[in-house]
């Protein structure tokens, strides 16, 4: 009678325990789906410490631990399965992700790899895995380099900025009077042919920091107007820093160009900039430029400046319209020898960019702009400062023929305004542009 006790007794314990533990189990797991992820870890861990081999535990133990940030602990508990289960795919998979996380970037791609050798797994699940591999490889690459070539073919209404027919008058000082004069320069139209070649390279010094490198190779060939033929090398050396919503860069850059087959100008830069972002529609860049312009001819010395711009870019995407993009400039150019009238200035300018998708991949480009050019010292000739305004509409669109052919047709109506009579003028232009990346 006794031993028919103590055995119901028996049974009778372990059916309440078993009731508590299943009980327990549907908590923690309620838990973890409630993303409470530290509590439901505690009832998994005091629910494994009698069923160490309760692969189901094992996962829910890997999976709190993962989302804790414990990530090498979440480890251990996926290696537990696979030394019962050597097979588990998705153990695997957790394995992988988990060094990932880590950053162990070798570590993780051998384990991703190690999952697609399984050929059932879903295909869903195979591109993903592809995917963190590619991932993982970008991420270990530290050099990226990328580029265009650029051809464009422009036609230009006014190419040598003829000022608009009619009488002015200047003072001769060596006369002590006034001397009329008239604007009878022809206005001459001229073709031209641009080749642009862009070089990017950037270098990943750590995962907050690169060194971006950039190299621009410009020539412009005018049909008849030689004289006006130009080419341009650029280059600049720029640290940038990734801080939160910010980027910080800092570069050195030097400009050579060379006028009508002779060498012309060198410019030496430094910029400051900063880009932030607001949200995912909402941009700001910002740079501040300090250059000093060298020219080589002995004719052009007296024109030898220092130049400071402030520039400000705040970019705002919508659904409707598109990207908005407005442009404020402040430029202030300082002649390092007293010698002429027409080189220390202030300039504003403002304009305003719209790009528009339409259909059929074609883009819709679109900007108005304004600026105000003026001058410090007295024309001797005008007795006054130098004052020039100009205004500027310019109408356009792109298409991408291929993955990296883009084709562009672009108009603009420049209209220039001055307070003194020979740089009164407008033009027209159409340019025609044909770009390949890589």
């Amino acid at each position: 009678m006794i031993k028919k006790i103590l055995l119901s007794t028996s049974v009778i314990t372990t059916l309440l325990l078993a009731n508590e533990s299943f009980t327990s189990y549907d908590q923690a797991v309620k838990l973890f789906k409630e993303k409470k992820y530290k509590d439901a870890y505690e009832i998994f861990y005091s629910l494994s410490k009698n069923d160490l081999g309760n692969q189901t535990l094992n996962f829910y133990l890997g999976r709190s631990a993962y989302e804790q940030g414990e990530y090498d602990l979440a480890i251990s508990y996926y290696e537990r399965i696979l030394f019962a289960q050597p097979n588990n795919s998705r153990a695997k998979l957790e394995i992988a992700q988990s060094y990932l996380m880590l950053k162990n970037y070798v570590q993780a791609i051998k384990e991703f790899e190690n999952v697609l050798v399984d050929t059932k797994i879903p295909p869903n699940v195979r591109t993903n895995v592809q995917s963190k591999i590619n991932y993982i490889n970008n991420t270990m690459q530290k050099h990226f380099f990328s580029g265009a070539l650029i051809f464009d073919v422009l036609y230009d209404s006014n190419v040598n900025n003829a000022a608009s027919t009619g009488d002015y008058s200047i003072y001769v000082p060596t006369l002590n009077s006034n001397l009329s004069l008239s604007n009878n320069g022809k206005e001459e139209s001229d073709y031209s042919a641009d080749t642009i070649a862009v070089l990017n390279h950037v270098y990943k010094y750590k995962e907050n920091m690169t060194l971006n490198n950039n190299l621009v190779l410009y020539a412009q060939d005018y049909d008849t107007k030689k004289d006006s033929n130009i080419e341009l090398i650029s280059f600049s050396s720029t640290p940038t820093y990734f801080v939160g919503q910010n980027k910080f860069s800092s570069g050195l850059g030097l400009d050579y160009v060379r006028l009508n087959d002779k060498d012309y100008l060198k410019s030496y830069n430094l910029t400051f900039s900063n880009s932030h972002i607001f949200t995912q529609l909402v941009l700001n860049d910002i740079s501040f430029k300090m250059s000093k312009k060298s020219y080589d001819q002995t004719a052009d010395k007296n024109k030898d400046s220092y130049v400071f711009e402030l520039k400000n870019a705040y970019k705002h995407k919508t659904e409707q319209y598109g990207l908005f993009t407005l442009n404020t400039i402040f430029n202030k150019e300082i002649e390092r020898k007293p010698t002429r009238t027409d080189v220390t200035k202030k300039t504003f300018e403002l304009n305003l960019q719209n790009s528009l998708p339409l259909p059929s991949k074609y883009t819709l480009n679109t900007k108005i702009g304004t600026k105000k050019v003026i001058y410090t010292d007295k024309d001797v000739n005008f007795l006054n400062r130098r004052t020039d305004k100009t205004h500027s509409f310019e109408l356009g669109f792109t298409k991408p023929i291929s993955k990296n052919l883009i084709l562009g047709l672009t108009g603009t109506f420049t209209n220039v305004l001055s307070n003194q009579a020979p740089y009164d003028y407008s033009k027209q232009a159409v340019k025609s542009t044909l770009i390949y990346t890589f």
